[in-house]
């Protein structure tokens, strides 16, 4: 308060005491000192004086006048004491202590403060990414097991999205369409859409407000669902589809490609009007250009699979990525005249079929699909009841031979319970593990008539067991436990810990007018997920690595490059702490932990938080002590990331 008060001058005298003095002269000087009786006119009383600043005026006789002045008047004093903390109570008034820290900071305490910061800036520089020095690369292992595609943002598909969208959508007025926007999905920012901004942490949870299968929609709520809800569910169901092919390898996804060049790859779309057909889409025509620019390296331009040159004497395949036959559930004609002119070779059904209540065998087997989408369609169903059912009735749509399916809902609270809910469904009734071979029969489930329980009769009057299903969860997993974030089981208000992961993309033009947006132009989609697999279980699977260890380059495929099967389960979790970095050969993904946050650098060490294949969450500690290596990757790992390189401590971690 004195420099406040003072300034760069020198306290009066009784104003501070002898220690006080001497702390003020040790932070600021001694300050210039000043006369107490101003210059003013001869008899003027000292109060005068000092209530004011002279001032000098011309005369009206041409000579100089001195006048007194106030700096700041009444109001001036007024605002001053309400700037400096004054308060008035009914005792009379009390000065609040307030700490300016502009101007109580020791300048050398500042330089010290600065050189420390600087000196530990050069410390951790030793240890950040340099792609250009050799000893300083990310490890292979970690490289391999990075979540999400490559690069990390995504850019929405000019031709197969932005550009059609853009011409769909440039008969409306831009303020209507935000206007709509924001009437439907729950205002500024858009908290009741794909998006999950900061102001909607004090709204109730709530689903999307638009669904892709509702019977009726206008006009202009078909134009919002295109241009608000594909971009963040395009964008989420890609990251999805690109973790999937790293868990399955480059076979699953090569098998993808014959099977559309063939004619033969089915696709549903079960909530996104499109979305996730275009993000399958991109993956086949991804793994498409892969696979030509590996044989034209290879073989040159006389491989079968070179590409056709314009004029058509070189090369032996069309230019064209093979699409697959898709189907999209839309409820609306409004949607699917929209979604229609975004899509070719599709079909669009009103309604999924249901296989569950199929008395013929035959037609049970038809109509298999190879890759289900379902995104954002089981949190808008009231009852945990009819949630099961839809689960069980996408599951029935896969096709027995290996047949993918993605869930997907909003990366909050709500969305985690429902993805949650239906792991562990299908985990009880469906998916087939080492640890549970059969199920109980659901209450629902239709019994064949020629059924003969065998046994006595009070094994008969127990509940009857029906065996599962070959399969397994593909992603985020990499266990077939009870999710160890799920323990308290349906809704739990104020839930803090949930599996959830963002994935980052440019909006479009029309995008950025609905949102209002100016300084960005990117968003992080946040989402839940569950990857699962019908009829196949790579854990059980006993593969060859002599391709991975003739490549130079590190396998993307880890979830096959095992010679012995997999194993899940404590000594999993064992056997990563300790690090695979130093073996010769790569672990399965599927026996690695998955970071469910960012990691938290701190000076010498970084934590992670971990989903192990145990089945628990553990806070794994990595310090520079453990390896420069794996020091450096673990500041460098993502949220998401499968993390192979150990740690040097380790505690079980709470769930909140």
């Amino acid at each position: 308060r004195a420099r406040q008060e003072f300034r760069d001058d020198a306290p009066l005298e009784g104003a501070l005491s002898a220690e006080e003095r001497r702390v003020y002269e040790r932070l600021y000087g001694p300050g210039f000192p000043v006369e107490v009786a101003g210059a003013g006119a001869a008899g003027a009383p000292p109060e005068e004086e000092a209530a004011g600043t002279g001032v000098l005026r011309e005369g009206s006789d041409g000579g100089w006048d001195e006048i007194a002045f106030d700096e700041d008047g009444a109001m001036g004093r007024k605002q001053r004491k309400k700037r400096k903390g004054w308060v008035e109570e009914e005792e009379g008034q009390r000065l609040v202590e307030e700490i300016v820290f502009s101007d109580q900071i020791d300048e050398e305490l500042a330089r010290e403060l600065r050189e420390g910061q600087r000196r530990h800036a050069e410390e951790e520089s030793a240890v950040e990414d340099d792609e250009d020095a050799p000893g300083e690369r990310t490890h292979p292992l970690t490289a391999a097991n990075r979540f999400g595609p490559s690069p990390s943002t995504l850019h929405l598909p000019k031709d197969a999205y932005v550009d059609p969208a853009t011409l769909l959508l440039s008969g409306v007025p831009p303020k209507h369409l935000k206007d709509a926007a924001h009437r439907v999905l729950g205002g500024v920012g858009l908290p009741y859409s794909t998006s999950t901004p900061s102001i909607g942490r004090t709204l109730q949870q709530k689903p999307i407000a638009l669904d892709a299968s509702q019977s009726s929609m206008s006009d202009m709520d078909a134009d919002v669902f295109i241009s608000t809800l594909m971009p963040g569910m395009y964008a989420s169901v890609l990251s999805v589809l690109a973790e999937t092919r790293k868990r399955l390898g480059t076979a699953w996804a090569e098998a993808l490609v014959e099977k559309a060049q063939h004619g033969q790859l089915r696709i549903l779309d079960a909530g996104g009007a499109g979305a996730g057909v275009l993000a399958v889409r991109e993956l086949l025509r991804a793994e498409w250009e892969r696979m030509h620019d590996d044989e034209s390296g290879a073989h040159g331009l006389e491989s079968p699979r070179a590409l056709a040159e314009a004029d058509g004497k070189l090369g032996g395949e069309s230019a064209t990525p093979p699409l697959g036959s898709a189907t999209v559930l839309t409820g609306s004609d409004t949607i699917r005249k929209r979604a229609s002119q975004l899509l070719d070779n599709t079909t669009f059904i009103p309604r999924l079929p249901n296989y569950l209540d199929a008395t013929d065998q035959e037609a049970r087997e038809k109509g298999k699909f190879d890759v289900i989408v379902a995104s954002h369609t089981l949190w808008p169903l009231q009852q945990d009841y009819i949630r099961e059912v839809h689960t069980s009735n996408l599951w029935s749509l896969l096709d027995r031979g290996g047949g993918v399916l993605c869930l997907l809902e909003k990366g909050v609270g709500r969305g985690f319970e429902v993805i949650a809910g239906a792991r562990e469904m299908l985990l009880e009734t469906r998916i087939s593990s080492p640890e549970s071979r059969d199920r109980s029969i659901d209450i629902t489930e239709k019994l064949d008539d020629d059924i003969e329980w065998e046994g006595p009769a009070s094994d008969q009057s127990g509940t009857p067991r029906w065996e599962k299903e070959k399969g397994m969860i593909i992603a985020p997993c990499t266990n077939h436990t009870g999710c160890p974030m799920y323990v308290q089981k349906g809704f739990v208000k104020g839930r803090k810990d949930i599996c959830h992961f963002e994935q980052r993309y440019i909006r479009p033009r029309f995008l950025q007018g609905v949102l209002g947006a100016k300084d960005k132009n990117f968003e992080d989609v946040k989402f839940s997920y569950l990857a699962v697999m019908r009829g196949r279980d790579l854990r059980e699977q006993v593969a060859n690595i002599t391709e991975a260890a003739n490549t130079t380059n590190p396998p993307t495929d880890a979830g096959t490059s095992t010679t012995t099967p997999v194993i899940q389960g404590k000594g999993a979790t064992d056997a990563a702490f300790e690090g695979f970095a130093t073996l010769p050969t790569p672990p399965s993904s599927l026996t690695l932990p998955r970071t469910i946050l960012p990691p938290l650098k701190r000076r010498g060490h970084v934590i992670l938080d971990l989903c192990t294949p145990s089945g628990t969450l553990e806070r794994w500690t990595v310090p520079r002590s453990h390896g420069k290596q794996a020091y450096r990757d673990a500041r460098k790992s993502r949220w998401g990331d499968l993390w192979a390189l150990g740690a040097k401590s380790r505690v079980l971690r709470t769930v909140r």
